[in-house]
């Protein structure tokens, strides 16, 4: 079963156009996103999400990581950046919450391999894309799409729930649910009007289409020559 995971989430009304996902991600202290909150900010946005939160860092320490779980009580922490994997271990040894880890594929400099965060103790990784147009690697909520490829054979080396992120929307989110049989669907400014803010009716047709792809391949038609 493919689960949906809606990301980059900013105020209290896009959390509420969450409730019809899996997951509502938030940004916490990941300064080079215009899509970042303080830690006070996230509190109002977790509050209004019917959805099990997923707080994003990039590269905190840990006791950040333990105020904001003490905060926000979140289903998953999701490491964004090029975060060791002992601080997995150490993440997964003082909290009780899932702990994400989104990797890149090509790798980005300092960011280990997925195999090497799976055996660090990752309850799921994330596969998203790298834009460096801006002089920067904005590692997420670029949309540009990933290599699907690439994720479809990681998908089969590792032992843990694989998402696909990266360019990911209503147009194409059946052909990534089909190609890729990801175990969950990542996805930020495919539904967005713009950074940080949804589009409503972005979010109605991709909700849409994605649970439409979700129950064709769980059943798919059946062969009238079989």
């Amino acid at each position: 079963m493919t689960v949906l995971k809606l990301c980059g989430t900013t105020s209290a009304a896009d959390a509420r156009m969450a409730s019809g996902a899996d997951f509502c991600g938030i940004l916490v202290g990941v300064e080079w996103s215009e899509r970042n909150l303080t830690l006070e900010e996230a509190v109002e946005v977790a509050k209004a999400s019917e959805a099990r939160n997923v707080i994003l860092l990039c590269n905190p320490s840990v006791d950040l990581a333990v105020e904001v779980e003490a905060r926000l009580r979140p289903h998953a922490l999701q490491l964004l950046c090029q975060e060791p994997p002992a601080l997995v271990s150490e993440l997964k040894r003082v909290l009780s919450c899932e702990i994400w880890k989104t990797v890149h594929l090509p790798a980005v400099d300092g960011q280990a391999t997925p195999e090497e965060y799976e055996c660090a103790g990752a309850d799921a990784l994330l596969v998203d894309s790298v834009d460096a147009s801006k002089g920067f690697e904005r590692m997420g909520g670029t949309g540009k799409l990933g290599d699907w490829a690439a994720a479809f054979a990681l998908k089969d080396r590792i032992g843990v729930p694989l998402f696909l992120a990266g360019g990911i929307g209503p147009d194409n989110v059946a052909d990534a649910v089909r190609k890729v049989r990801p175990d969950g669907i990542d996805l930020c400014s495919g539904v967005e009007a713009q950074r940080g803010i949804r589009d409503r009716r972005k979010v109605k047709l991709l909700l849409r289409r994605f649970q439409i792809a979700v129950e064709q391949h769980l059943n798919p038609p059946s062969d009238p020559d079989g």
